[in-house]
């Protein structure tokens, strides 16, 4: 090389400094190359997301349009320049968010550190399409993920540190895997229809309001409620191999129909099952070790049989009916008549006396769990 390119070359780095500086800063503090920005921006295409994503006030998927995100792929949301409205996502054509074990899809706020409410978070409106979200995480939203009159699945999706992780109106959605926790609100569902498999609500002020809704439930767990862990209303409910723990009060089912198999209602600080004109088949569950009330009965709808109930710090069956309720063939923790009927508790009036049919009762416990 010549002296004359030597200074050639030199003086071209020299130029390029300034503008190289920010990637260099970049990349000496662990920053991510920013892919893409949107601001308030409609596909009506369809589009495909990797790298990090920025979007500026809203992103609208168009009916017709796919928004697929590959594997990796982080979404940071920020309001809109001069805009007080909270950033999100709208779909009304169809979103296809498939991560991985190892490469998770995120969907976050553009701060620093996420916090309840930073961002709008996902609303699938009116999108009866094949939508599916795998692996993802969406963090400090509003309303996490968001569906009304529409269908999705979702398989290992993980909301965390919002007011409300999951909202559901008029929408058919099965959850495999899902974890919602550190929500004020982890699910709240109106008219729907909804399967949820191994899923986990923790830590939140309630886990579950539910309403209206065809509920199938299998091996859920909801626990550290700092509030109620369930409430349903007018629900048609199949809940099998679950568990209701260590929350404030357990699960309030008013109205509605249906079975709870082989579940547990566990150490909750209040009443841990509360049925109130609720028609359903309780058997070998075990509702026990709850620091008052285990089973409260508001009328007689309700069969239970088959089930430990026994050791909790109040009564194990409290009935505020008025007409006779059957709770037979049940373990009560002993097989003495006045051990059993000293932990039942029956309200009654003049007019008419409340009875809970307890005999014959189990003269020993069931092997109600492996």
């Amino acid at each position: 090389m010549t002296f004359r390119s030597f200074c050639v070359c030199l003086l071209t780095a020299l130029w390029m400094l300034p503008a190289l500086a920010p990637y260099a800063a970049a990349a000496s503090q662990g920053r991510t190359t920013i892919t893409a920005t949107y601001v308030n921006a409609t596909f009506s295409e369809d589009t495909t997301w990797r790298g990090t994503i920025i979007v500026k006030g809203y992103v609208v998927v168009a009916p017709q349009t796919t928004l697929r995100i590959e594997p990796g792929t982080v979404i940071r949301f920020m309001p809109a320049k001069d805009s007080l409205q909270l950033p999100r996502l709208l779909v009304m054509g169809r979103i296809q968010s498939v991560g991985t074990a190892d490469r998770p899809i995120l969907f976050t706020t553009g701060n620093a550190q996420s916090d309840r409410g930073d961002w709008g978070g996902l609303l699938l409106l009116s999108s009866e399409k094949s939508n599916q979200l795998e692996y993802c995480r969406i963090e400090g939203a509003e309303t996490g993920l968001e569906a009304r009159f529409s269908t999705f699945t979702a398989k290992a999706l993980s909301i965390t540190r919002s007011t409300t992780g999951c909202i559901l109106r008029d929408s058919t959605v099965t959850l495999t895997s899902p974890n919602i926790n550190a929500c004020d609100t982890g699910i709240e569902a109106h008219d729907s229809e909804i399967e949820l498999h191994a899923a986990t609500f923790a830590a939140n002020r309630r886990g579950m309001v539910l309403s209206r809704s065809s509920v199938v439930m299998t091996t859920v767990a909801v626990t550290g409620s700092t509030q109620q862990a369930m409430v349903t209303n007018d629900c048609r409910l199949k809940i099998n191999s679950c568990e209701i723990s260590d929350n404030a009060a357990g699960a309030h089912i008013i109205g509605g129909e249906g079975q709870v198999f082989l579940s547990r209602f566990v150490r909750n600080r209040q009443t841990a099952l509360h049925l109130d004109s609720a028609r359903l088949k309780i058997s070998r569950c075990q509702i026990a070790d709850n620091l008052r009330d285990g089973l409260m009965l508001e009328d007689d709808r309700a069969t239970i049989w088959d089930n430990v109930i026994s050791n909790n710090g109040g009564y194990n069956l409290v009935y505020n009916g008025r007409d006779t309720v059957s709770a037979t063939l049940n373990w009560w923790g002993g097989s003495a008549e006045a051990t059993i009927t000293a932990k039942l508790s029956a309200n009654s009036s003049p007019q008419r006396s409340a009875a809970v049919k307890v005999f014959p009762w189990l003269f020993e416990k069931p092997a109600i769990f492996p």
